[in-house]
Order: C-alpha cells, then structure tokens, then sequence
C-alpha cells in the first residue's frame, strides 16, 4: 500500500471510528409474515429502497419520485436498486406504500437495521448477577459507552490504582485528594485508597469489559476520576474508625473541581457519583454547590442510605438522584432507606451480594445502597456517551421513564420509581417512545437466534407491569424435553448437567406468580 493510500484509509478509519451510534434514526415497522401473525422490526427512518424496471432511465426514476414526494439518495448499481429519501415526516411505512404506486417501482423495501450482540467475556461475569437483572446485555447492544468520552467521577475513599480492572480507566486524569481536616486542602492524588469502599464503587460503574479478565462493568467505555475525600490514616482497610469521615467542605471542593474539568476533552461529560451519607438534611452550603454543578449539566447520583430513618444527604439534595437497593429477588433489601425523595426522584438498583474490584488486585462480594448507586451511575453514563448533548433531567427522566415498576402502581417511598432496565432506557433514548416495544405485549428472547460461541448467554425479558414475584423460567427442546430450569433472566446454553444444549429451535415458558408467558428461540452452537 502506497503512502497516499494508507493515509486515506487511516482517515477514513479514524472518521469511522468517531461517528456517533445514533447518527442514523430508526423506528418501528409493523409487518404481517406469511403465516398471519403482525410483527415489528427496526428501520431506519426517512429511507427505503425501490427497485425499478430496467427500461426506464435514471432521469426518469429521479422525476417519478419527485411525483410522490420522495428523492434519490444513490443508485445502487451492485444490486439494482435505488436508495431513496422519503418525505421529512412521513413514516417508513406510509412511505413504502406511496413508493408502491408508481408504475415502474417493481419492489419497495425498507432499510432494516442491524445490530451486534454485545455480550463481554470477563472471567467473572456469572458472578455478576445484577447485569442479568437489569437487562444489560441487551442495552449493550444499543450502547457500550464509547460513542463519545464520559467520566465517572467517584467522589468516595480513593480509587486503588494498581487494580488491572480500574488502571486503564484512570490514566491521564488529574485525580485529588480533598483533606477532610484541613478545609478542603485541595492536591494532586496518585489515586490511592484510603480503604477498600471506592475501589469497590469504581468496578461496578466502569471496570474494564470484555478484555477476558475479571469483571465488567456497566459501562465499557466511561473513564473513571478518583475524588478522595478521606484522608488514608483516618481509615482502616475496611473503612472502619471513628476518625474514617469527611465533611461538607471536602466534599464542596470536590464538587467544585468536578465542575471546573466537566465537559474538558480528557474527561468529556462527567456523572458525579457519591456513594457516601449523612443522616441530615441537605445543608445550604452543599446545596449550594450541587446547584452550581446542575447548572452547568453534571449528572449527580448518592447511595440512598443503610439503616436509616431517612434519605442521606447528599442523596436527599435537589437535582441529585437518591438511588436505593434490591436483592437478587428485586425485593427491597432490608438496608434499603427510604422517604419523599425516593417518591420524587429516586430509582433502586441491584445492591445486595454485588460481586466487584477490591484492594490488592482482588475481587470481593459488596452490600448496600453505595454499589446500587454507581450501577445507576454507569447506565447514566451509557445514554451520556449515545447523546452527549441530553441535559441531566433528560438523562434522570430517562433512567425514570425506562425504569420497572416493583412496588405499588407508581413512585413510591420504597422503590422510587423502580428498578432500572438498561435495556429499554437504552432503548428508549434511541427510539424515543416505548409503544412499540414487543416486551411490553409478550415476553422476548434475544439476540435471538442465540449463538452459544459468540453471545455467551441469552436474555429474556417480559411486560414491566407484570410482578416478577415468584419468577421461574423453564427451557425445553421441540421434543418437550426439559432442558434447564432457572430463576435468572438469563441462561448460558447449557442443560441441566452443565453440558451446551445442542444447536436447534427451544421453547422458553416464564412463569410468575401473576402471569405466564411462551416463546420461541433458536439455538446455534
């Protein structure tokens, strides 16, 4: 390869690499098959193909376009076929039936869309079963957090740098260190810990995925920012000590350097997570600051609290998100704080035996409200990095209006507005409506077919308004067989004995102390 090739082929690589996902719209199209049954599919919007009869010429099918409205985009010499526009507005649908009256257009077809499954393959991922219960795997195929640069600031102990898990997500931001002694004495930090608890936050937000090692995190792409607010001799290895505490100013300083790097091009757009609490109101001066930092658009989530009468602050702050836990049961964990805030604002996310990044290397099993809230924060950060330009309440009422509902019908004290589903918040931000999404009338499988090789596992997820109480999901083969039982909204492909099912067409029946649902899946080794 010459030089002048191999520099136009790296510029178009490099463009490549930085289109944005969303650059192309889509939308839902309603089909009917063959054997009768209406079905939908995603198509980009505003374009179809046409296939014209060979007599006519190019001039002449530019013109019977124009006849209807539509336009040539490019005559696909290849195969025969004409990209065209459709008229701003009209959906594909209506576009493909006012393309199939004129006379010459042969054929009309939509411009289907395609998408990979995105499944990592960390070595502990079956540990992680919090990715299962909030429908990850299917939001990855939307977004995995490259689209564009986003930060996860963890405003907490420190973050162990010499965690391979965390290492290549902290290099070239400028960490600090805000001494809780000595009013927020601002320096630069290596990161260092001062005790395990930030390290721990830090993985389940944006560990390193899919590099065949240890965990992954929610969003593959965000970059992590170490915002130490307590000082390494106050704190034992676990946190514990009367002295481990930090204050409003320490705090309030953080606040403000986050403010002062948002949006810079090392750290992009930068969601603020502070795992950590005060059984207090809100004090003015740290309102003070969080307002400040909503202003100019950081994303700000907190740890609901454990064991309290009510919502910590900062998480009972205006224009925070107080995010509260479920078990692997998507029942409230018996930790769980609640109050008005949660009604207002607040989501619950897993936050009981949340496998995640320890001290030394290691990895560790975590509980409460602080491990709920970065899940929370790393989806946040997956819709951020799809649409950098959404404001924070954009991003809030997305992770709101995408979330499950598992108390009574509506927000509430206990689960806010629910549990969050990455799958259909993701989704949603990239169809912007929900109506037409197949889970919310039956129960789906996907990536459907399943290949077992590439995918790794297959999830399935039904109608949000239906109780998961009770849960259980039954596999079998076209013989009746049962293959697998499980209470997971996900299955590996293996059967009972742990062997990989063998390739053919399964039948999945979900089952819920309300309501029972059947599907159909292929399986391909």
């Amino acid at each position: 390869m010459n030089l002048l090739y191999k520099a136009i082929f790296l510029l178009v690589l490099s463009f490549s690499f930085f289109v944005n996902v969303y650059a192309v719209k889509t939308e839902k199209l309603s089909f009917i098959t063959p054997q009768g049954a209406v079905k939908s599919k995603e198509v980009v919007s505003g374009q179809a193909f046409v296939k014209f009869s060979n007599k006519i010429s190019s001039e002449t099918r530019k013109q019977l376009l124009k006849g209807v409205g539509a336009e040539k985009i490019k005559e696909m010499d290849f195969i025969g076929w004409t990209l065209v526009k459709i008229p701003e507005g009209m959906k594909v649908g209506e576009g493909i039936k006012s393309l199939k009256k004129i006379k010459s257009a042969e054929f009309v077809e939509p411009n289907n869309v395609y998408r990979i499954s995105r499944v990592p393959n960390d070595t502990y991922i079956s540990a992680q079963y919090a990715l299962d219960q909030i429908n990850v795997y299917g939001a990855w195929e939307y977004e995995t957090g490259f689209s564009s640069r986003v930060t996860v600031a963890v405003l907490d102990t420190g973050i162990d740098g010499s965690n391979t898990e965390l290492s290549g997500k902290i290099a070239g931001i400028n960490h600090r260190f805000f001494d809780p002694n000595s009013a927020g004495a601002q320096s630069a930090d290596t990161p260092i810990a001062a005790c395990n608890h930030g390290t721990r936050v830090a993985g389940v937000a944006a560990a390193s995925s899919n590099n065949s090692s240890g965990i992954a995190g929610i969003s593959w792409g965000a970059k992590l920012l170490s915002l130490r607010v307590f000082d390494i001799g106050d704190c034992t290895t676990d946190c514990a000590g009367s002295a481990c505490a930090t204050t409003d100013v320490a705090i309030i300083k953080a606040i403000e350097y986050v403010d002062s790097v948002h949006n810079s091009t090392t750290t992009g757009r930068i969601v603020l997570n502070m795992s950590l609490g005060d059984e207090s109101d809100c004090s003015a001066p740290l309102q003070a600051a969080i307002n400040a930092a909503d202003t100019t658009g950081i994303m700000m989530i907190a740890a609901a609290g454990n064991y309290s009468a009510s919502v910590n602050s900062p998480a009972n702050c205006a224009n925070v998100i107080p995010v509260g836990a479920t078990d692997s049961s998507n029942k409230l964990a018996s930790f769980s704080t609640t109050g008005s805030e949660m009604t207002n604002r607040g989501l619950v996310a897993p936050g009981v035996n949340i496998y995640t990044t320890d001290l030394s290397n290691a990895f560790t099993y975590a509980d409460g409200t602080s491990f709920s809230a970065p899940i929370v924060s790393g989806l946040a950060a997956l819709i951020i990095s799809a649409q950098p330009t959404l404001t924070a309440l954009e991003v809030g009422n997305l992770l709101r209006s995408g979330a499950d509902d598992l108390g009574a019908p509506g927000p509430d004290s206990s689960y806010g507005w629910g549990r969050i589903n990455a799958f259909k918040t993701l989704r949603l931000n990239a169809n912007s409506s929900l109506a037409d999404f197949e889970g919310e009338k039956k129960a789906i499988a996907y990536p459907n077919p399943f290949y077992v090789s590439r995918d790794k596992r297959i999830s399935f997820a039904f109608p949000s308004s239906i109780s998961s109480e009770g849960l259980e999901i039954k596999i079998y083969n076209m013989e009746g067989e049962l293959v697998r039982k499980t209470g997971s909204l996900a299955w590996d492909g293996k059967n009972h004995t742990g062997s990989l099912a063998a390739s053919g067409i399964y039948i999945f029946r979900i089952k819920t102390d309300t309501k029972t649902f059947q599907g159909k899946f292929a399986l391909i080794r």
